[in-house]
């Protein structure tokens, strides 16, 4: 009698467990370290940059983070880690110290663009430095309610000129005149088309963006300072 040695077929189309390994599982852990080594300064960060990093899909990837917002969100908290700690209120009126704290909080966001997009969610998930900055400023004679809306009011401040000062640095890099620098051509080729605009007598030093930012935070200041809540104003350095 033979005895014949069968052999295992496999169907077209049909998956062969013994040739193929498992799919490579990810977490949040693996993604992070992905954003990290690969997105650090990119302007674009893609999936599918991240997805081929891990050995994965992009649909996989998606089902864990959501899309590209999800691993801007990742990079922006992993951006965290690089700033330096609140700047300390020692030696500082409530007015100064809230004007240096302006400018750490504006250089963060200037550093790390994708803050723009979460600022609050990315810099402070646990809220330990809005603990910190209302304590400071309660210190400093600030109701408790009144030392948070100032928080409030100050971040929103800063993340709106920031967003506008990027653009203008984008626009200006990319050979597109940026919108106060197109009113400095208004003025000159029509004079008479603003006349209010034109009595104001616009210089370049208006386009200063660091003059201009310690303009908008010093009204910022004073707005606060007539809140209720407020304490009474004292002699600024």
């Amino acid at each position: 009698m033979t005895i014949t040695k069968t052999t295992k077929s496999v169907q077209a189309g049909s998956r062969s467990k013994s040739r193929r390994g498992r799919n490579p599982s990810i977490d949040m852990a693996k993604i992070e370290n992905a954003v990290r080594e690969i997105g650090g300064n990119q302007a674009d960060l893609s999936m599918k940059e991240v997805a081929d990093f891990l050995g994965v899909n992009v649909t996989t990837l998606y089902r864990h983070i959501g899309g590209i917002d999800g691993l801007r969100r990742i990079r922006a908290s992993l951006s965290r880690n690089d700033l330096e700690t609140l700047p300390s209120s020692d030696g500082h009126t409530w007015q100064s110290w809230l004007r240096v704290v302006s400018e750490y909080y504006r250089s963060a966001l200037i550093q790390h663009p994708d803050l723009l997009d979460f600022v609050q969610a990315a810099l402070d998930p646990d809220f330990e430095t809005l603990e910190q900055e209302a304590r400071i400023l309660v210190s400093f004679g600030f109701e408790p309610r009144a030392a948070l809306l100032a928080h409030s009011f100050l971040i929103t401040t800063i993340t709106g000129y920031v967003h506008q000062e990027l653009q203008t640095l984008e626009e200006t890099s990319t050979g597109y005149t940026p919108y106060y620098a197109r009113l400095f051509q208004n003025l000159d080729a029509h004079p008479d088309r603003l006349p209010t605009l034109r009595s104001v007598n616009l210089s370049q030093r208006d386009l200063d963006r660091d003059l201009n930012f310690k303009a908008v935070i010093h009204y910022a200041i004073t707005g606060i300072a007539c809140q209720p809540g407020a304490p009474e104003a004292e002699a600024d350095q």
